[in-house]
């Protein structure tokens, strides 16, 4: 049925379209989504409706402000249109309010060959910031935080609720607080806010038919706190452009809610000019920042008002929030939604209330909150989280996502408790939960003090014990020196494609694997390729020959010298930056010269002897293993190295027999880096010094690496079980014949 509505709603969008004027574009895809959703809503409060009793049924079930509907009902053709959508709707016994508005945030329209097409996507659903929350997850969370709410006000008699939701979508959480408020026989009053009128509309429509003491529904946007409230229709008229953070759409803020609840949008409160015009350029190359500069030239004085509007309204929306007192410490780095709406509710709940929240784990990992999140957990007021992982599609979004349901509440005297790896919704709140104290918190994270990557028991066991043995880094090399050097977008003014007198080339995280920085390169890729949009480098055949990468970028010489004024020639570690925790290797570190490096790759720098040291560890199991239980999201930072543990410079120099050589654990492994970088000239000097001694067995250069990770795993300690419960982690990089035949400590040992 939807599929026939959208067909219906594109059908008389294209009867009057005009695709010089986008707002009218925007317009009318709200205007005919309304129709077909009133039409909804009359055919179930009265099936035998006419297309002229629309305005009755629906002003009278109080679904839209009379203004709102008046003013869409002036729509041409609204009325036949009307009868197209009751006539479709006719043809089935019964519908669900919660899967039409799902389909509408998941669906996306475009101009193409001078017509509306309608096509399943995310770029709207992105814009909203919305994801459809499941009927019984809603449940289950509300619930949970009515009876804590509830149990924590045991002594008092509570016959009313105060309840909102700031972000309501299709009101499943409100609704099921009517539900549950019901059941224990208890009145409810209802707050909903939300920027998509239809949500709105769906809300209003659902809790007629359900018994509270009164709901107020309001269309707005929270995050935008005003003084004085504008008229429903002057918000409508802006909501129905998508012009969401347009300052009109602000909302007086009130306080001393009870239970504050909900799945906040999931966006970064910026103007994204690409997304932006997708939804209006027809045939245009806008992939380019250059192709779109250039499209923006030519249009219309009507559409660059319009497009400037919005690009106006972020700005100020942000200045507004920044300047807010209660998003003090949440509006930090680029403004998340998730993270504001959660410091929104911490200042409307009363003393005694309740929060239960979806959010993304970025907010419980991500350094960029740590401030925030120090605030939650020096105060206590974060007691439970819910951890999950999307690869069962809880949310249609990728499967790589993880989010979060926490609970939080003002006075909590208990121990944080967190329920990890969570695949499905269903009866969530029965997970067993590890209980993690705020000091032990600071311990594992000092930097952050924020919540490790870990899924089980014993892999917080494991931390505990490795944080109790090892100072981290932060600690143990106070003085070392980390660079994010060239940037290809703040320094391309000094950046050209192709090489020139004065210029030298630029390295990127693509060259880079482990022991090597001759990994990939550029070399025969035609332009198109080589600078399009996320490009792939291609693969060095041999690592071990004589070809070295080649860079697509050229920084002028004068300017490298500049950004690089404050590190040595001697050489730096370097790593990828951008990487994930589900890799099959994740830390990616190699020795360079002192040469421009782009902001996908990170560096440090030490005396030799340390560097060396840190190069082993860096590329070792046993470190990767400790950043995956750090590491949230896809950067891995300074911060994140700082706070791993490392074993001290004096573990080096115990004397071993390994592999029948006896020598120190130090030069046990500058042995093997050595062997792998002996084709690479350019480090010739660096290791010059280095004190080594040769290795005359025929060995590739996996097992090379391999036995380095068996010496690090005897630095930090690891009894044979435990380095191989490592090891089994790895399986994309070691397999298990591998793992059996160079790591047994009886053959390798002496």
């Amino acid at each position: 049925m939807t599929a026939k509505l959208h067909n219906l709603v594109a059908k008389y969008m294209n009867k009057t379209i005009d695709i010089e004027e986008w707002e009218d574009i925007r317009k009318k895809y709200f205007e005919y989504s309304y129709l077909a959703f009133m039409t909804l809503c009359a055919h179930e409060i009265k099936s035998d409706c006419a297309a002229n009793e629309i305005e009755n049924i629906i002003g009278m079930n109080d679904i839209i402000e009379e203004s709102i509907l008046c003013y869409v009902l002036k729509i041409p053709s609204s009325y036949e249109f009307i009868s197209e959508v009751l006539s479709i709707i006719n043809d089935y016994d019964a519908f669900d309010i919660n899967c039409l508005y799902q389909s509408y945030i998941a669906t996306d329209f475009s101009i193409m060959d001078g017509e509306v097409k309608f096509e399943g996507g995310k770029n709207n659903r992105d814009i909203l910031g919305s994801y459809y929350t499941q009927e019984e997850f809603a449940y289950d969370i509300t619930q949970k935080a009515i009876e804590e709410y509830l149990e924590n006000n045991i002594r008092e008699e509570v016959n009313e609720l105060k309840i909102a939701d700031y972000s309501c979508g299709g009101g499943a959480f409100l609704v099921a607080a009517c539900r549950i408020c019901r059941q224990k026989r208890i009145s409810a009053d209802i707050y909903g806010y939300d920027v998509d009128p239809i949500a709105i509309m769906i809300t209003r429509h659902r809790l007629r038919f359900e018994e509270s003491s009164g709901y107020k529904i309001l269309l707005g946007n929270p995050l935008l706190i005003t003084k004085n409230d504008i008229e429903p229709l002057e918000k409508f008229k802006r909501a129905e452009v998508g012009r969401f953070y347009s300052l009109e759409m602000g909302v007086v803020s009130h306080d001393n809610v009870m239970i504050a609840l909900g799945n906040p949008p999931w966006e970064k409160i910026r103007f994204e000019e690409k997304k932006f015009l997708m939804h209006y350029v027809e045939n245009q190359e806008i992939g380019s920042k250059a192709g779109r500069e250039k499209y923006i030239q030519n249009i219309s004085e009507t559409n660059k008002y319009f497009y400037n509007c919005f690009i106006d309204d972020y700005e100020k929306a942000k200045r507004l929030i920044k300047k807010e007192e209660c998003f003090c410490k949440s509006s930090c780095g680029e403004l998340n939604t998730y993270a504001i709406f959660t410091e929104l509710c911490r200042n409307v709940v009363c003393n005694s209330g309740i929060i239960g929240l979806i959010v993304k784990s970025s907010l419980l990992k991500m350094p960029v909150y740590s401030a925030f999140f120090r605030d939650m957990t020096k105060n206590k007021d974060l007691y439970e989280v819910y951890m999950f992982t999307n690869r069962n599609k809880i949310f249609n979004i990728d499967s790589r996502e993880e989010f979060s349901v926490i609970f939080l509440k003002k006075n909590n005297t208990k121990n944080l408790s967190i329920a990890l790896n969570i695949e499905r919704y269903e009866k969530f709140v029965d997970r067993e939960k590890i209980e993690l104290s705020y000091d032990l918190l600071n311990k594992l994270n000092p930097e952050t003090g924020m919540i490790p990557n870990i899924c089980h028991n014993e892999e917080l066991e494991f931390l505990v014990s490795i944080y109790e043995k090892y100072d981290t880094f932060g600690m143990r090399y106070p003085e070392c020196k980390f660079g994010r050097l060239v940037h290809l977008t703040n320094h391309s003014e000094s950046i050209i494609k192709q090489n020139d007198d004065g210029y030298i080339p630029i390295y990127e995280g693509k060259f880079i694997e482990l022991y090597t920085a001759k990994y990939a390169t550029f070399s025969g890729m035609n332009e198109s390729d080589k600078y399009k949009n996320k490009a792939s480098a291609k693969m060095i055949c041999d690592i071990d020959g004589k070809e070295y990468p080649e860079s697509r970028y050229f920084i002028k010489e004068e300017v490298w010298n500049n950004l690089s004024r404050n590190f040595n020639d001697e050489g730096v570690i370097a790593w990828r930056s951008l990487t994930s925790a589900t890799n099959r290797r994740t830390m990616l570190a190699t020795v360079l010269p002192l040469i421009p490096t782009c902001q996908s790759i990170q560096i440090l720098q030490l005396p030799k002897k340390e560097m060396l040291h840190i190069l082993a560890l860096f590329n070792s199991v046993v470190f990767d293993y400790i950043v995956r239980l750090k590491m949230a999201g896809l950067d891995l930072t300074q911060t994140i190295i700082k706070q791993i543990p490392i074993p001290d410079t004096k573990s080096f120099e115990k004397e071993l027999v390994y592999m029948g050589k006896k020598a120190t654990i130090e030069k046990h492994i500058n042995s093997r880096i050595r062997m792998l970088y002996v084709s690479d000239q350019r480090l010739d000097n660096f290791f010059a010094d280095v004190s080594i001694y040769p290795i005359k067995r025929k060995i590739t250069r996996k097992q090379i690496i391999a036995e380095i990770d068996r010496l690090v795993a005897l630095l930090y300690g690891l009894n044979e079980e435990k380095f191989k419960n490592i090891l089994h982690t790895f399986s994309k990089y070691y397999s298990e014949k591998e793992v059996e035949a160079f790591f047994k400590a009886s053959t390798s040992l002496g």
